[in-house]
């Protein structure tokens, strides 16, 4: 049997898509009956994590603490790799990290990390995730602080797997094209969209949104503000409509770009009782949100895969979406995207998927079909097959 480091150390909610694909990996992996043993490293875990790792037999979390070394040690190793060096000696004294001792407690044999990030360690092998390289494409929506932090640390990802998995192969072509990496080494794998969290919610009660005091009627994204989530032309296009009945809902982590640019925008298009953020929300309040809507819209600029899509989908919720990326062949159908650059498009669709019955009903039609297809990709067979090839 060998046994699986699941390297997710910091992960929360606030990380939107990678903790939702994080959790997703995991119910996938908890159901695949594979013999493999696997171990979660995840410093402070919520009760969704909880509640996968302590039901499932061959999952466990780690409890290592990190050697602790005295400074007058440490002092003495660092003289010591000086003194190899300048000997020319190829020895080196390296003080064990948290890594090493859960290696040799647990027998680790590779570490998979579900986020952009790696850990290198001797006669164990590795594996990485990486979600985008968006600031290939988009670079003015990072500092150049962040964009040197990619560049180095997404190289270093990328250079040291073993195997790196990615969801989609729009972002399998960014990695051969800009780290030149083989080919047989990046494996796009979708994960099935099953057993999500609003599977565990047994009926609607709409109570729980009592306290946002919303309009009667919305649309609704759910996305963090990040520039690259498109929010101010979509505000713009919900101005553009010139129908004072359509209500904009955005749930998700408020970052300082909505602080410095949108709220501002909101007020300057005098918007304020129709666009209404109300920040990150429970599972219970966006299922609620989700069913109580007119639509969803994802405007995004950017997305290697849009969970808020991908759930209205399986959730038989109308929908419409950005023409990038995996969005188009998410949704499977042109008439249901728009240019996430022309307002004018956003607009005419916003009208569209608010008033149009046919096309509503043609929308939720598509659903359907495209829901099949999001929930049968045999994730855990084609994850459990990279393992076994290592």
């Amino acid at each position: 049997m060998k046994n699986i480091l699941i390297n997710i150390p910091n992960l929360s909610k606030e990380q939107g898509g990678v903790y939702q694909y994080s959790l997703g990996l995991l119910k996938i992996l908890a159901k695949s009956n594979s013999e493999f043993s696997f171990f979660i490293l995840c410093h402070s875990p919520d009760k969704d994590l909880k509640e996968i790792v302590y039901t499932t037999p061959n999952f466990d979390f780690i409890t290592t603490k990190p050697t602790k070394y005295s400074s007058h040690l440490l002092l003495i190793y660092k003289i010591l790799n000086r003194l190899c060096f300048t000997l020319k000696i190829k020895k080196r004294f390296i003080k064990k990290d948290l890594y090493d001792c859960i290696i040799k407690e647990y027998k680790i044999d590779i570490i998979h990390s579900p986020i952009q990030t790696i850990v290198i360690k001797d006669n164990v092998k590795n594996i990485t995730t990486l979600h985008d390289v968006q600031e290939l494409h988009y670079p003015q929506f990072f500092t150049s602080t962040e964009r040197a932090n990619r560049a180095v640390n997404y190289k270093k990802a990328v250079d040291g797997a073993d195997a790196v998995i990615v969801s989609y192969d729009h972002v399998k072509i960014d990695i051969i094209t800009y780290f030149n990496k083989p080919e047989n080494k990046i494996h796009t794998v979708l994960l099935d969209m099953q057993d999500l969290w609003y599977d565990n919610i047994k009926s609607r009660n709409s109570k729980v949104l009592k306290k946002f005091n919303l309009p009667k009627k919305y649309l609704l994204y759910p996305a963090s503000t990040w520039e690259h989530k498109n929010h101010l032309r979509l505000i713009d296009a919900i101005k553009q409509t010139n129908n004072s009945d359509i209500n904009l809902i955005c749930t998700g982590h408020q970052t300082n770009y909505y602080t410095q640019k949108i709220i501002p925008f909101i007020k300057e298009l005098g918007l304020d009782y129709r666009v209404k953020f109300i920040g990150i929300v429970t599972d219970e309040e966006l299922y609620e949100l989700y069913h109580d809507c007119e639509a969803v819209i994802v405007p995004t600029l950017y997305e290697a895969g849009s969970f808020p899509l991908m759930e209205s989908i399986l959730m038989g919720i109308p929908v419409i979406c950005s023409n990038v990326t995996s969005l188009p062949e998410t949704i499977g159908d042109d008439r249901f995207v728009f240019n996430p650059f022309d307002v004018d498009d956003i607009s005419n669709k916003i009208n569209k998927i608010w008033s149009d019955e046919e096309y509503i009903k043609e929308n939720i039609s598509l659903l359907e079909k495209q829901a099949k297809l999001l929930k049968n990709n045999n994730a855990a067979g084609k994850i459990c097959s990279i393992y076994e090839n290592l």
